[in-house]
């Protein structure tokens, strides 16, 4: 019978781990014990309103300011909660998610943020946007088309309002928006003084005539005057197109005009407009007063004028009728032949 052996054999000294081994193996459960201990600290001390989103531009050059936008934000009674951030073309969406086309679409170079508290309450705190759209035509552009509802004037430029919570402006080639975290009128009264700091440090030449000043005054609708940059009206080639509401016997209707480079090229314009509501079932109509360079076209239930004259397309848009659609049409075409030279009838 084969028997058992009773002897045990011990572990062989080469699978015991070494000194160094477990010194090496304390370390580095000591090094984890650290960062397990750390990020439980920043969890317990984290503040999300602290923390946003910044391009790599924006962090690259945090301690500086572009020399176009420089200004100390000097206000007494308020105090910088952050550093500038900048962004460009390809990174404000980051910033603005959602709403960064239509300041593309107008000519955008640059916008820079920062927020800012009030010094003796740092809950009450408002946040600074400045774009550089590179002309004036461009900041007015996005200033109208985002033109919030209650909007009261103030008269820190002559583009320029206050909406609920925020405060907003055209200087120059700027679009400013300050926005705040309430209505607190110590809050709105820093907002106004912060945005008439930029005004004083960012003087504009004095505003150049543009089609804003050709529309009729009587029955316009007080800043409803609008500047679409691209697609105005769902057409792709109506660009640079002012418009402007009006309200006669209690219905409305909107009236545009745009100067282009030439008198040829606003009759193409206009051609090329009226052709598009033809293919989508616009159809002709004959209007009392109707002038040789004039179309009237109903489209579904509504009527739209569309003529040129000298450099400039213009017409009525989303008139409920055809008498509505040619008072203001022949009223946009009077004001054009008394206040703009260019577009007078020649003899």
């Amino acid at each position: 019978m084969i028997q058992a052996s009773s002897t045990i054999q011990a572990p062989s000294s080469k699978n015991r781990p070494s000194l160094m081994e477990k010194r090496i193996g304390a370390g580095i459960l000591a090094a984890l014990a650290i960062v397990a201990l750390s990020i439980l600290w920043l969890q317990a001390h984290y503040d999300p309103t602290q923390w946003r989103a910044q391009s790599s531009q924006a962090l690259e050059e945090k301690s500086s300011t572009p020399p176009h936008v420089a200004d100390s934000a000097a206000v007494d009674g308020l105090v910088p909660m952050s550093s500038p951030e900048q962004y460009d073309a390809a990174t404000l969406s980051d910033k603005i998610d959602g709403k960064a086309e239509l300041y593309l679409s107008a000519g955008f170079k640059s916008m820079l943020s920062q927020r800012f508290a009030l010094a003796q309450d740092s809950t009450q705190w408002m946040e600074r946007f400045i774009y550089d759209m590179g002309s004036y035509s461009n900041a007015f552009a996005v200033f109208s088309r985002q033109r919030r509802e209650n909007a009261r004037p103030q008269d820190l430029t002559p583009d320029a309002y206050q909406a609920a919570n925020g405060l907003f402006l055209a200087q120059g080639q700027y679009y400013l928006e300050i926005v705040g975290s309430s209505q607190a009128p110590e809050l709105m009264e820093k907002m106004i003084s912060l945005a008439r700091e930029f005004v004083r440090q960012h003087p504009a030449a004095a505003s150049q005539r543009d089609e804003r000043a050709l529309f009729p005054a009587q029955d316009l609708s007080a800043g409803s005057i609008k500047l679409s940059p691209v697609n105005a009206f769902g057409f792709e080639r109506l660009n640079r197109i002012y418009s402007a509401e009006y309200q006669m016997a209690g219905q409305t209707a909107t009236a545009f005009l745009s100067r282009r480079a030439s008198e040829a090229e606003a009759a193409e314009l206009a051609k090329a407009y009226t052709d598009y509501l033809i293919t989508y079932g616009g159809k002709r109509l004959e209007a009392q007063g109707q002038t040789s360079s004039m179309q009237v076209i109903q489209i579904l239930d509504m009527i739209e004028v569309i003529f040129h004259q000298g450099p400039y397309l213009a017409g009525v848009h989303e008139a409920p009728n055809v008498d509505l659609a040619m008072k203001l049409a022949q009223r946009l075409q009077t004001s054009l032949s008394n206040n703009h030279e260019d577009a007078r009838p020649q003899p």
